[in-house]
């Protein structure tokens, strides 16, 4: 019977000449996929078509802090290995399809768990965060960003005329 080991699919997989610092390949997808599950369709679009890499910020930011690479990186394997009852699944994370991944984090984050609900609410907002940051990004939520004041200043002025 296929079990989903054979590999990620390409859209998931870390593009070429990218030197990830802590993320293995397999980490990568699996954040990728959690990002393209979290954001919403059209974010998700954007991560498919690799104008946004929330993957490879994560893994940045990460190597920065490698207090937290340790436990995003169980937590990673966790959601990509596990199988229930610690995680509703049997296959590996990313050989799933979009409703069955839908179906894993909402089970995660519904679950009477602590470290289940703990999981996805790590995840989850390192994933928006990742995603977030990027400029891209600004485009698809129609917000200038947060150094665009005097852009917002000037579309908060009119004129007191007659």
């Amino acid at each position: 019977l296929p079990a989903g080991c054979t590999g990620v699919p390409s859209e998931l997989n870390p593009p070429g000449g990218v030197d990830l610092q802590v993320l293995s390949p397999r980490a990568y997808a699996t954040f990728q996929a959690v990002a393209m599950r979290c954001v919403g369709p059209r974010a998700a679009e954007a991560i498919q078509a690799r104008r946004i890499d929330p993957a490879r910020a994560a893994d940045a930011w990460v190597a920065r802090l490698p207090a937290l690479a340790g436990p995003l990186v169980q937590a990673l394997w966790v959601l990509e290995w596990g199988v229930a009852p610690l995680v509703a699944k049997w296959r590996p994370f990313t050989a799933l399809d979009g409703s069955g991944q839908d179906r894993v984090l909402e089970d995660l984050m519904r679950s009477r768990l602590d470290v289940k609900r703990d999981l996805f609410k790590g995840l989850k907002s390192l994933a928006m965060l990742a995603f977030y940051a990027d400029p891209a990004s600004r485009a698809l939520v129609a917000h200038p960003g947060a150094f665009d004041a005097a852009g917002i200043a000037a579309a908060m002025t009119y004129a007191l005329g007659d």
